[in-house]
């Protein structure tokens, strides 16, 4: 069958199976990475007790609904984050498929969504991101950037060219920088993790400066949101911190959905006024 003949709608199944089996794996690389284990040895096991999974406790999302989110041989309660990362990767994945189809800016952008996946995690896990994940993203968000301006390919639709893809990583990085510089004068303590910086600046190369300035906007508005909650909830003290990774990320993610129509419903009265 030609692809083209393909329904939508199975495509976008396919997007989700494939998403929620690599948010299975996206677990398991925030599980070991930080403990230097190695993400394939061993195979996937009960932590509890040991024992070896079979292929049908690895089914993604399904094997914890149906084993009543407990392993088959010790009982023990298995947490919901695994279920939550297959479901938000899934999700992420098809997401993206909705917008941009099938085409090479859906690989791109889910490849990015990947990393941002498991720097997320563990963010939240440890607040630190490893630099192999944040680092190799500047020189790809360039060379996307090149393929777009070079080939007349669009494998990153919000930068076409690699001249914005380096001010993207420049304003990127900077932001968070000046942020940083101005926040430890302040209160006289981090206020920004350096991760964050180079997270932001290799966002850059493929959002380019105003998109980064979007997203860190964003970032900053739903880092607002939880921040506030916890505190008046008294989960968090004066001067709790946050990990801003998944923030940048999520703010990330919405630049890449929604970044276009936000940007222009943003900018819409300053064009007005020509």
């Amino acid at each position: 069958m030609h692809l083209h003949y393909i329904p939508f709608e199975i495509y976008l199944i396919w997007f989700g199976i494939v998403g929620a089996a690599a948010g299975s794996f996206f677990h398991v690389c925030v599980w070991r990475v930080p403990r230097d284990l190695s993400t394939v040895i061993p195979a996937s096991h009960c932590p509890v007790c040991n024992t070896h999974l079979r292929w049908y406790d690895n089914l993604p999302l399904l094997s914890y609904i149906l084993s009543g989110a407990r392993c088959r041989y010790c009982g023990v309660q298995i947490p919901l984050r695994y279920f939550l990362y297959e479901l938000v990767t899934a999700g992420s994945y098809m997401g993206i498929f909705w917008v941009y189809g099938l085409s090479f800016t859906t690989f791109v952008y889910i490849a990015v969504t990947s990393v941002l996946i498991i720097g997320s995690g563990i963010d939240l896990d440890y607040e630190f991101i490893p630099d192999f994940l944040s680092l190799p993203m500047i020189p790809l968000g360039v060379i996307a950037a090149g393929a777009a301006q070079y080939t007349g390919q669009l494998p990153a639709i919000l930068v076409d060219n690699v001249t914005e893809a380096f001010i993207g990583i420049l304003v990127g990085g900077g932001i968070v920088w000046l942020v940083r510089f101005v926040g430890s004068i302040i209160f006289q303590q981090e206020a920004m993790g350096f991760g964050d910086v180079k997270h932001l600046a290799g966002l850059g190369g493929f959002l380019g400066w105003d998109y980064v300035l979007l997203c860190f906007f964003l970032a900053s508005l739903y880092a607002s949101v939880i921040g506030l909650s916890l505190k008046f909830s008294g989960k968090m003290g004066k001067y709790g911190h946050l990990p801003f990774i998944p923030y940048l990320s999520l703010g990330a993610y919405s630049c890449f959905l929604f970044g276009k129509p936000l940007l222009e419903w943003y900018l819409t009265p300053f064009y007005a006024g020509y």
